[in-house]
């Protein structure tokens, strides 16, 4: 049986937004958290950080829990304000970010928001090169050119 790769993580990001959204409904946050995509299963990852130096040493561990797990790619999931540069609004956003080993990465962008009683409402899904995200939101691990999954 051939797998198609990319339509795989295609399918299991748009699996793990569904549980973001779940998450920030029921909690009213979501936790930043990195999953693995490995042959043999997904490692998810909660990546909890109060500082830019924790910030770092989480994701100088995951880059290397990635090379040694043998990952072919990484799904960063957050929970994000994105400002336009251009007019300075913000937006309220879940991002699923994938690196994938040898390919393009995958973007999934869907906005929200919430009222004062803490009710969520979600905006479309955009995904693919009509999602926008900072470059800091994905996480690359330092793969081997020479290794291919």
């Amino acid at each position: 049986m051939i797998v198609d790769l990319q339509e795989s993580i295609v399918e299991t990001v748009r699996e793990i937004l569904g549980i973001a959204r779940f998450t920030l409904q029921e909690q009213g946050t979501h936790l930043p958290t990195a999953i693995l995509h490995t042959i043999e299963r997904m490692i998810p990852m909660v990546l909890p950080f109060k500082d830019q130096a924790q910030r770092t040493a989480l994701i100088a561990h995951v880059k290397e829990q990635a090379v040694l797990l043998g990952a072919y790619a990484v799904t960063t999931v957050t929970s994000a304000k994105i400002v336009d540069s251009r007019t300075g609004k913000e937006r309220h956003c879940l991002v699923a970010a994938t690196a994938i080993q040898g390919g393009r990465p995958y973007i999934v962008v869907q906005q929200f928001s919430k009222d004062s009683s803490g009710i969520v409402r979600f905006g479309e899904i955009k995904e693919g090169e009509d999602a926008e995200v900072p470059g800091q939101m994905i996480i690359i691990p330092d793969w081997d050119t020479e290794v291919c999954h």
